[in-house]
């Protein structure tokens, strides 16, 4: 069993552990001239959605469904968010929630319905046959052109009827069954003499499977933009190797946590603190949120159910873990860690290094589950981040080679792991580099 052979590996080498941060997508997509652009989002104006570019880049919400970007790259896309009913340009009483529904723009200063839907170009073709014109599909809200409020009406009626959360994914069929519904709301649209505003409200009315937000049910503090993206992620059915890696990975981040707390309190380190109290308490948060959004009995290792109990896995004490071999493991980390603050900085070095090649496997593992690979690529750029952290404070105290002192294992150049350039640690000077890239 995979988990086994990792234990294994732990124990012969004395490492492990789990890091995190954002993630970086990556797109082919061009980057446009503008210093600025503003993305209108909208079904109505889309409140406190995460608006993100190709590269990462989280919009800033500037309100009423506005989000700034400096020089991004297409597509932008949608996660979550709430759709301001009556256009106060706050979250309030009666509004509804995106949820799942996700929006897209490949150009432009708009992201609708239409601009997702179009992005298959048989779509297109077959809007552009029924008498839309580019303007209203790729430039137009349904704030600003009612033949588009029918469009983003009729397919978001669609979208709930038929538990569909991507409208560039309508297929075919689906194609034929909207066309003569689009033509019709159309027509009823331009007849009624009634405001996009009043239009939404209506069909929404209508729509039992709609149910608007209570002035309960507005949040009562700023969204986290990740968090916003994997909640918005429709859930997927998973394998128990799936399941398996998902729970220990969680333990994982709680071993990185715990040890790094433990060697800060013997050998006070900047670097240790800030690790284990930025990044690891979150990312156990992280993982968390993933066994609650499935519903798992981590507790149960048989077959997960049961469900999820946040009691059950607070009594868990720190430095124990689910697999009990990895409470020994913690022994032996402290014991290597605790000799030196030199030594405990090394054992972060190890650390990171082991949980990267634990993730590159587990990334394989959830491959199309997007949620978790999502944060499981999150947690894989937060260690590259460790790493050269525990690389940097290592030559600030005169260890020149830097990580590459642990052992060739260890010892990774830019390349291996992309350095944020932004983040902690410093480079220190050159000598660990060179070993690195094979020169004298």
């Amino acid at each position: 069993m995979k988990r086994n052979i990792l234990i294994s590996s732990f124990v012969a080498a004395f490492i492990f552990a789990g890091c995190g941060s954002e993630s970086t997508p990556t797109s082919m997509a061009e980057t446009i001239d503008e210093q600025t652009t503003d993305i209108m989002v909208e079904r109505g104006p889309v409140l406190k959605a995460t608006v993100r570019d190709a590269n990462g880049k989280i919009g800033i919400d500037k309100g009423n469904g506005i989000y700034s970007f400096n020089n991004p790259v297409y597509p932008i896309e949608s996660f979550g968010g709430y759709i301001d009913m009556d256009r106060d340009g706050n979250i309030s009483e009666g509004d509804v929630e995106m949820k799942q529904l996700r929006l897209r723009a490949m150009s432009g200063n708009v992201m609708t319905m239409a601009t997702t839907m179009v992005e298959n170009n048989e779509t297109l073709v077959a809007l552009l046959e029924d008498g839309f014109s580019r303007e209203e599909l790729f430039a137009q809200t349904p704030s600003t052109d009612i033949d588009n409020a029918a469009l983003s009406d009729e397919v978001y009626k669609y979208c709930i009827e038929n538990n569909i959360t991507d409208p560039a994914k309508l297929q075919s069929a689906d194609i034929t069954q909207l066309r003569g519904r689009i033509q019709t709301r159309k027509t009823s649209y331009n007849s009624s003499g009634l405001d996009a505003k009043e239009l939404e409200q209506k069909l929404v009315d209508e729509m039992p499977e709609i149910v608007p937000i209570m002035q309960d049910d507005i949040p009562d503090e700023d969204i986290n933009p990740e968090q916003n993206i994997i909640d918005s992620i429709s859930l997927s059915v998973l394998t128990h190797e799936q399941k398996e890696t998902l729970s220990y990975m969680w333990d994982e981040e709680r071993l990185a946590r715990d040890i790094y707390l433990a060697l800060n309190a013997l050998t006070p380190s900047q670097t240790l603190y800030n690790i284990a109290t930025n990044a690891e308490t979150k990312h156990v948060e992280s993982v968390e949120a993933l066994i609650k959004k499935y519903d798992l009995n981590i507790l149960n290792s048989t077959d997960f159910s049961g469900g999820y109990s946040a009691e059950a896995l607070q009594v868990i004490n720190n430095h124990e873990f689910i697999t009990p071999v990895l409470t020994s493991l913690y022994a032996q980390l402290l014991a290597k860690g605790s000799l030196s603050l030199e030594d405990a900085l090394e054992v972060g070095c190890m650390v990171e290094v082991t949980d990267i090649n634990d993730l590159d496997r587990d990334i394989e593992i959830v491959e199309g589950i997007e949620d978790i690979a999502m944060t499981f690529e999150n947690l894989r750029k937060g260690s590259y981040s460790h790493y050269w952290a525990f690389d940097g404070a290592l030559k600030s105290m005169g260890v020149s080679d830097g990580c590459c002192a642990v052992g060739d294992v260890y010892c990774k150049t830019t390349e291996d792991y992309p350095q944020n350039t932004n983040g902690s640690g410093g480079s220190g000077d050159k000598t660990g580099e060179k070993k690195r890239l094979g020169q004298n």
